[in-house]
């Protein structure tokens, strides 16, 4: 996988766009619907939150260390796929979905069970959907249709 600047700045992007609508998407129908408005704004706090935790935190050598290294699986395989998925959204979606408890609840005796409340399905969608995207999404940052 070609992880020089430009591929790294469009595959970000394009993937936190992606996630950012499929998981605040499913955090709106969980928590009962919500306005326009209201799911537009999660949605740019979702895509800021991840964004922010991409450019610091080095999921790609991370999940590719467990995957690969610890598990053994083989790069391009299924398995590697899912394992590589497995912790991408551990970390994501554990930061993202506790930044929107944060913005929603507050600091205080509500914020892990509302952010619990939702977060073991949004881990769920977070793994399909990244698997679901992230082969269509390398082609096109690799310029290839």
């Amino acid at each position: 996988m070609n992880l020089n600047n430009d591929w790294f700045f469009k595959w970000n992007i394009i993937t936190n766009t992606c996630m950012a609508l499929i998981i605040n998407t499913a955090a709106t129908i969980f928590a009962g619907g919500d306005t326009l408005a209201g799911w537009v704004t999660g949605c740019c706090c979702a895509f800021t939150i991840n964004t922010i935790a991409a450019i610091i935190i080095p999921v790609g050598p991370i999940s590719m260390k467990f995957s690969r290294g610890v598990c053994g699986a083989k790069e391009g395989t299924f398995l590697d796929l899912l394992l590589r998925n497995i912790v991408v959204n551990l970390i994501f979606v554990t930061i993202v979905s506790m930044g929107m408890a944060l913005i929603h609840v507050g600091v205080g005796p509500n914020l892990i069970p509302a952010w619990w409340s939702t977060y073991p399905k949004l881990y769920v969608v977070g793994t399909v959907g990244a698997m679901l995207i992230e082969k269509p999404i390398a082609m096109f940052c690799s310029g290839h249709n």
